[in-house]
């Protein structure tokens, strides 16, 4: 497979999906966190929503290496385990500081998770983006490919 191909296997995930998990690494160690997102147009850039005085922006504001895991998992962990797509995001946070950047960033994660939308819109809360340096798949247990976006 060619690298544009599995470029676009990456993207057509990361679309289709609307959780992830997100990992930060503060002095407390490694935190994990399960997130609703929306991504840039070209995927190169993840966008979440979270409160500044969680965790996870003490963790960011130290370190802001991040790890993201994306996958299909639903509805196929009792018989079709092996169709299951696991994407590894390697990404660096990169603070959102323009008012109506945000505002339409935010517009866009409400949309990919309506029923917990509210939840975005407070005044503690702010943007978390994440530029993707690295995409790893995994499809099923042993096919994999990694691509360097740098």
């Amino acid at each position: 497979m060619k690298n544009g191909q599995q470029l676009t296997h990456c993207q057509e995930l990361i679309r289709k999906c609307n959780i992830l998990v997100l990992a930060t690494s503060g002095s407390d160690g490694i935190h994990t966190s399960l997130m609703a997102y929306a991504s840039s147009a070209d995927c190169s850039e993840i966008y979440m929503v979270s409160s500044r005085k969680s965790r996870k922006w003490q963790n960011l504001s130290q370190n802001a290496q991040v790890s993201l895991l994306i996958d299909d998992r639903d509805g196929k962990l009792s018989d079709r385990r092996h169709e299951i797509k696991a994407l590894t995001v390697k990404g660096t946070f990169v603070p959102v500081t323009n008012d109506a950047e945000i505002k339409t960033i935010k517009s866009a994660i409400a949309g990919t998770a309506p029923a917990i939308a509210d939840a975005f819109f407070g005044p503690e809360n702010s943007i978390i983006r994440i530029k993707a340096d690295s995409f790893q798949l995994l499809s099923g247990p042993q096919d994999s490919f990694y691509i360097d976006l740098n």
